[in-house]
């Protein structure tokens, strides 16, 4: 999300401390002072005082300065002054440095020493810091464990605005993540306990992060809304810090609507703001970089030059977290200056750095001027390929935002009681869940207990026909398979036209005695669970949507309801399969994507279908945690790994498993053509 970390950063940085100017004469003068000092307590306080006399100034050694504060605090056990420094050194690391996996190195060195010791209210301040550095670091799952703590020790603490706090980072990390759903939850549920504790500053921080949300889902007038409020709040408060947020993502809004004059109106409206924040050094090198970005794109290079020229004056504007902005500034301007090789330069290290930090619309960015530069310079096909992964990308963000989010936020801003609605539908779904969870538990069970009594059988006759076992075996497990598929296709028509048809007639019943129709709502649920277990023993419109069809929906389906980015690469219409083979290859296919959901922890998964000359391969590819192929036999022989390869021998597939620790699994099935 373009903006969302300057919002992120901009927040953390404001609510700890503002910057104080110093000088290297104050803190020559206070290590002296230490140094003559021999009462420990003394001594103490003035190492506190020189830690904030350097705070978050690289050039007067504030990270050693709050190393030897943090460790002789815990000597003389001032653990809470300890836990104070060390959350504004793993601040530091975060939003200064731009190294979260340094303040993750902070946090585990010092949290264990001073946990015990500290107030609630500690405890939930340094989790919060861990989470951004677990966040920054695209650890998500652990970022979101962390303020899960923080909110747990506020609330001990009975401190509403720093479980806001954490409530609120939550839903930065959300909406970063692409989850906007929870992330409007979350920061409206943020947004009242601030209302209510009448925090203005994390009111108008609220504000700016829903109006992000807003605009991202095209909700362009309701972003306005929230944002002319958030204006006026800051303006009357003369919080110029977000301020130059609440403008930068103004322009960002009229660059969408092509309204080029008042995007740079905003943008200088920002830069003059600035000037008046204490942010002022933290801010202006993203104010010069998107200022080379807005007059590159509107043909007035020598501005745009002046500014990149005003940039690279001081070295540490185009290095840490201003590393892709520059990158980016730069291919934008040497696009405009139609020099496409360097613009292809600049955009591939841009391109490089965004995949690493895994920010889908930055990526979508990339690809998107990629894909241009490689045009202008008559390389089509690294053009097309560009476009359409850029295309991939967009397809699916806006595949999401449709089904999951545009028609949610336009009921949740025009209703009052949004928030009590958002509980009510997560309740209701969560419960839904785990009705489903237990029944799907029971059915695959049975399941289970009804193979393994076969295998029993099984193993007692080969022992008395080894020899003639061998054939056997096959032809066993050939008409087990066929028999399960059957039973579910049985089941599933029973579940479908008789259980459903049956809870269909209840429903009228009720719905023609009752007078309240809120009464057929458990019936409906019922309805949906019945239609939905259906469709997993066995897809009813698989003979009528043939193996391709069936497969892309399985994967759309997987999309929807997952972290996971899932895409495919599926060009064939027409398989010279025989039809008895469809079904083996589409379970084995979505056991597969089941590996994937449940235990790859991966961020992306392929799917891939080849036509080739005799054959056809199908292949499953992502990039999770993987896991050795020579030694993980638990693994490998697993009851889901079993069945796939049990499905590819009896239709004579090759099966392919190669998988690699920390990058990824490939299973590939390659099946003969009839």
């Amino acid at each position: 999300m373009k903006y969302i970390v300057l919002v992120f950063i901009l927040l953390t940085n404001t609510i700890i401390l503002a910057q104080n100017t110093t000088h290297q004469l104050d803190v020559d003068a206070l290590k002296v002072q230490i140094k003559s000092e021999n009462n420990k307590v003394e001594k103490l306080k003035l190492l506190d005082s020189l830690t904030e006399l350097v705070f978050q100034k690289t050039e007067l050694g504030f990270d050693s300065i709050a190393r030897v504060t943090i460790d002789y605090a815990i000597e003389l056990d001032s653990f809470n002054l300890a836990s104070n420094t060390t959350q504004n050194l793993i601040n530091y690391y975060n939003n200064v440095l731009g190294e979260p996996e340094t303040g993750i190195i902070v946090f585990n060195k010092y949290f264990k020493a001073v946990k015990d010791h500290i107030t609630d209210r500690n405890v939930a301040g340094i989790y919060i810091d861990a989470g951004d550095s677990f966040y920054f670091a695209k650890e998500i799952d652990t970022a979101m464990s962390y303020y899960d703590k923080a909110i747990t020790y506020a609330e001990k603490a009975g401190n509403e605005r720093l479980k806001a706090f954490a409530i609120l980072n939550q839903g930065y990390a959300f909406m970063d993540e692409g989850q906007f759903p929870k992330a409007s939850q979350h920061l409206q549920k943020a947004s009242n306990i601030f209302v209510t504790a009448k925090d203005t500053f994390n009111i108008i921080a609220s504000k700016n992060a829903l109006s992000i949300l807003y605009s991202t889902n095209g909700f362009l007038k309701e972003a306005k809304e929230e944002r002319d409020q958030a204006i006026a709040l800051a303006e009357l408060t003369k919080n110029y810090g977000l301020l130059v947020s609440l403008y930068v993502n103004t322009a960002s809004d009229y660059k969408k609507q092509n309204l080029q004059k008042e995007r740079i109106e905003n943008l200088y409206k920002a830069v003059t703001v600035n000037k008046k924040s204490d942010n002022y050094e933290f801010f202006n090198p993203i104010l010069l970089n998107v200022l080379v970005i807005a007059y590159a794109e509107n043909d007035s290079i020598a501005k745009a030059k002046s500014y990149l020229k005003m940039l690279k004056q001081d070295q540490r504007n185009i290095e840490g977290i201003y590393e892709n902005y520059y990158y980016r500034a730069c291919s934008h301007l040497a696009y405009a200056e139609k020099d496409y090789n360097t613009a292809l330069q600049w955009n591939l290290q841009y391109l490089d750095l965004v995949k690493k930090s895994n920010n889908i619309e930055s990526i979508e960015d990339a690809e998107t001027l990629l894909a241009k530069v490689y045009e202008k310079l008559n390389l089509y096909e690294g053009a097309y390929t560009h476009l359409k992964a850029s295309k991939k990308i967009e397809d699916s963000l806006k595949s999401v935002q449709k089904n999951n989010a545009l028609s949610y936020y336009q009921t949740l801003y025009e209703t009052n009681k949004r928030d009590q609605k958002i509980k009510d539908q997560n309740s209701e779904i969560k419960l839904l869940d785990e009705q489903h969870t237990r029944k799907a538990q029971l059915m695959w069970l049975s399941i289970i207990i009804l193979i393994a009594l076969f295998s029993i059988i099984y193993l007692w006759r080969s022992r008395k026909y080894s020899q003639k076992n061998v054939e056997l075996q096959k032809i066993f497990a050939e008409d087990l398979i066929h028999s399960v598929e059957a039973e579910r296709k049985r089941i599933s028509s029973e579940l479908h036209d008789s259980i459903g048809q049956s809870l269909l007639l209840i429903k009228n019943k009720i719905f023609l005695e009752s007078e309240n129709n809120t009464d057929t709502a458990l019936v409906d649920h019922a309805i949906d669970e019945v239609r939905n277990i259906s469709q997993q023993l066995h897809p009813f419109q698989f003979e009528k949507l043939g193996l391709i069809k069936s497969i892309k929906n399985t994967i759309e389906n997987f999309q929807i309801n997952s972290k996971i980015f899932y895409s495919e690469d599926i060009e064939v219409e027409i398989l010279d399969i025989s039809k008895d083979k469809e079904i083996f290859i589409y379970r084995m296919i979505q056991e597969c994507l089941n590996n994937v959901e449940k235990h790859s922890e991966a961020k992306a998964c392929a799917i891939r279908i080849e036509n080739l000359k005799e054959a056809v391969l199908f292949e499953i590819k992502d990039n999770g945690i993987g896991f050795d192929v020579t030694q993980n036999t638990e693994l490998l022989n697993s009851l889901g790994m079993k069945t796939i390869k049990e499905r590819a021998q009896l239709i004579g597939a090759q099966l392919s498993i190669n998988s690699v620790k920390e990058k990824g699994t490939t299973i590939q099935i390659k099946i003969q053509k009839n």
